[in-house]
Parts: C-alpha cells; sequence; structure tokens
C-alpha cells in the first residue's frame, strides 16, 4: 500500500512528474540505485509508454545489480532494455586515471542518445540529486555535455527527499546502499582489466552469501584484496570460520592476500598501498 506523502516531498514529486511530463519521450538511466529507479517511476507516471528504461551492461557492472535493474523496472511497469557498453576498450577509461567516470558516462550517454534518437525520443534523464554536486564526479561533465537531464536535480531532491520519496511510492529499493561500478574498487593509475574486475564481482558476490552483509566492497591494488563493511556489519566477520571461509574463497579466484578494513566502509577512492588498519583474514602460509 502506497502511503500518503507529506506536503514538502509531495510537492517535489510532483514537481519532478511535471518537468517530465513536458519531454517528447525520455531514456532513462536506470542503474539499480534507488535515485535513477525513483526517476523511472515518475517517468512511467508521465509520460507512459514515452519512456523507456535503459541499463549498460559492461564488466564493470556488479553482478547481481543487473537482475535488481531488471526486476525494479517490471515492478515500475516501464519498458526496460540493455544495451552493451565497450568503456574497456578505450585507453582513456582502462588507464584509470582520477576522472576515468567522465569517460564511462561518455559512452553510456553516447549509446542512450543512439537509442533515444531511433525511438524519436527527446530526452535523456539521470538520478542525479543535489547532494551529487557538492562531490567530485567527473561524470557529471559528461552528462551535461550530453544534455542530460536531471529532473531530481530541478526539483530539489536531496537524498534524504530521494528515499523517503522512494518508500512512499513504494519501490523496494528504497533503502538500498550505494553500489558504484567495480571499477572504482582499483585505484586510480593502476590498469583496469576484465579479469579484476570479474575478482572483485564475484568476491562481493562471494562475500554477500557468505556473510549477510549488504554494504560492501572489495578493493583490489596489486593483487591484494581489501575488504570494507559498514562500521555496524564489521561484526558479521569476527569469527574465526567465517574468516577461513571468506579467505579461501577470495584466494581461489586469484588474490594472494585477502584483508579486513577496521575502520569499514568509508567514500572513498581506494589507495594503492594497503592501509596500515587492516586484519588478514587468514595467517600466511
Amino acid at each position: 500500500m502506497i502511503e500518503p506523502a507529506a506536503p514538502r516531498i509531495r510537492e517535489k514529486i510532483e514537481e519532478a512528474t511535471g518537468l517530465i511530463r513536458l519531454l517528447r519521450g525520455a531514456v532513462v538511466a536506470l542503474s539499480a540505485g534507488v535515485d535513477s529507479s525513483l526517476v523511472a517511476l515518475l517517468a512511467q507516471k508521465a509520460l507512459g509508454k514515452s519512456a523507456v528504461a535503459v541499463t549498460g551492461v559492461s564488466e564493470s557492472l556488479p553482478p547481481e545489480e543487473l537482475e535488481i535493474a531488471k526486476e525494479t523496472a517490471r515492478l515500475i511497469g516501464i519498458r526496460h532494455v540493455t544495451i552493451q557498453t565497450d568503456e574497456l576498450r578505450n585507453p582513456n577509461y582502462f588507464s584509470n586515471p582520477a576522472n576515468r567516470c567522465y569517460y564511462c558516462k561518455e559512452t553510456l550517454y553516447a549509446e542512450l542518445r543512439n537509442f533515444a534518437d531511433g525511438l524519436g525520443f527527446e530526452s535523456i534523464l539521470d538520478g542525479t540529486h543535489v547532494d551529487d554536486i557538492g562531490d567530485d564526479r567527473p561524470g557529471l561533465k559528461a552528462a551535461q555535455e550530453a544534455g542530460v537531464i536531471s529532473p531530481l536535480l530541478l526539483a530539489s531532491f536531496s537524498k534524504a527527499d530521494v528515499r523517503e520519496s522512494a518508500r512512499i511510492l513504494g519501490l523496494p529499493v528504497w533503502d538500498k546502499p550505494a553500489m558504484p561500478c567495480l571499477s572504482s574498487r582499483i585505484p586510480h593509475g593502476e590498469g583496469i582489466t576484465s579479469d579484476k574486475l570479474r575478482m572483485i564481482g564475484q568476491a562481493e558476490l562471494r562475500i554477500k552469501r557468505l556473510t549477510g552483509t549488504k554494504n560492501l566492497r572489495v578493493r583490489y591494488s596489486d593483487g591484494l584484496a581489501r575488504i570494507e563493511v559498514s562500521p555496524e556489519e564489521r561484526k558479521l566477520f569476527f569469527d574465526e570460520r567465517i574468516m577461513d571461509d571468506v579467505d579461501g574463497e577470495l584466494r581461489r579466484l586469484g588474490f594472494v592476500r585477502v584483508t579486513l578494513d577496521l575502520r569499514g566502509y568509508s567514500r572513498r577512492e581506494p589507495m594503492v598501498a594497503a592501509d596500515p588498519l587492516t586484519l588478514p583474514m587468514a595467517h600466511v602460509s
């Protein structure tokens, strides 16, 4: 059952929906996150069949995220399409500079523009909101250059507003932790390869299954895995059997050493060297 929205939230939902309704068709860049999911829902309400959700698929997409995006689109009732992106073929991307995200988004938005043009749709929409603006996000520059419209930003949604709106409107992903691309787990300057991304993606999937943790990053640096989880989930690892199982699984994937960051996950770019505040998951033989 959908709850009635508080007046402030209702006004923002109506403003964003009204902005989308003015467009002559729209493609929504849908990840599995709450921001783009809310935009997809509002676009479906505003435009009906003139709105399509599109998810870019590549080696950098976490394995379970595509299924979440598909299920979210199904629940919303919006048409959902996947497109293959090939950012790993771009040396400006796989060399992993500090503005790596720019080249990823540049590739994605070019594909979305071609797709939208093929449908005769006017616009590309994303889930950017006001809290994103203060962050260092090279992808925002690519979005601006591609003419992407951000209805949540235009309607002054904060991240808290997005989550509250999604909760009220019945989106299951309303409280889902953010899950950026797998390339963000590799420190700038260390090359990105499909093998590294596969190792990272499988490592995170297996750790979640072994421990039940939800907010997780496996940072990769020269064969080392550094596990980060939210501070409140660190206790899930404080068991010798769990630590041995995690260590064994990740070593079988090809990691030469596995550690746990004792401070827990924080929003920062991975460092090149192992952090001193780490705990080996098992003794080195």
